[in-house]
């Protein structure tokens, strides 16, 4: 895990005990979640340098949402991407030519177009997620079996919780609270 090591030494920063975190204070515990996942960040950030040469980090962000929502439109990958339609219009257009994505007429509405990833596409995001899960094995088996229980039950809990959040202010139309953790 050589990126971590130099991104450790970078930073100059060590990590909290977990003892010495105030669990109560949500900013000293989002640190510490932040320096903490810093590795994963660079676990994942390795697999997906892999395909960069091939797509954007853009089209990748994009050809993903595709792959997890598909069929969907343009508006909603705008929607899902925080870009104007046309943005994320050019966007599909550079993943089409590349024949990493199909468009095609709205199988209900026939002026919306259909976006999909493609054979080739899906190869691509198929290959990124066996490298993400590759990489990440090698680091979860240097842990110890009670650190990866920890580990998983507390990011369930987190996913939990965040689609909770996530909910909470789709159902009072209100983006969530922002909180200020420079």
């Amino acid at each position: 895990m050589r990126g971590w090591a130099i991104a450790r030494r970078r930073g100059g920063e060590t990590l909290p005990d977990i003892p010495d975190v105030d669990v109560g204070d949500p900013v000293a515990l989002a640190a510490a979640v932040d320096a903490a996942t810093r590795a994963l960040v660079i676990t994942l950030g390795r697999a997906e340098e892999e395909v960069l040469p091939r797509v954007s980090v853009s089209q990748l962000r994009a050809l993903l949402i595709i792959s997890r929502q598909a069929p969907t439109n343009l508006n909603q990958l705008a929607e899902e991407l925080g870009a104007i339609p046309s943005s994320a219009s050019r966007l599909c257009d550079r993943l089409v030519a590349a024949g990493l994505v199909t468009r095609r007429p709205g199988s209900v509405d026939r002026r919306e177009v259909e976006l999909r990833v493609s054979a080739e596409g899906q190869r691509l995001v198929d290959g990124l997620r066996e490298t993400r899960v590759s990489q990440l094995a090698t680091v979860l088996a240097a842990m110890s079996a009670d650190g990866r229980r920890a580990l998983l039950q507390g990011l369930r809990e987190f996913e939990r919780a965040a689609e909770r959040l996530e909910n909470a202010a789709a159902a009072s139309d209100d983006p969530p609270a922002d909180h200020d953790v420079a």
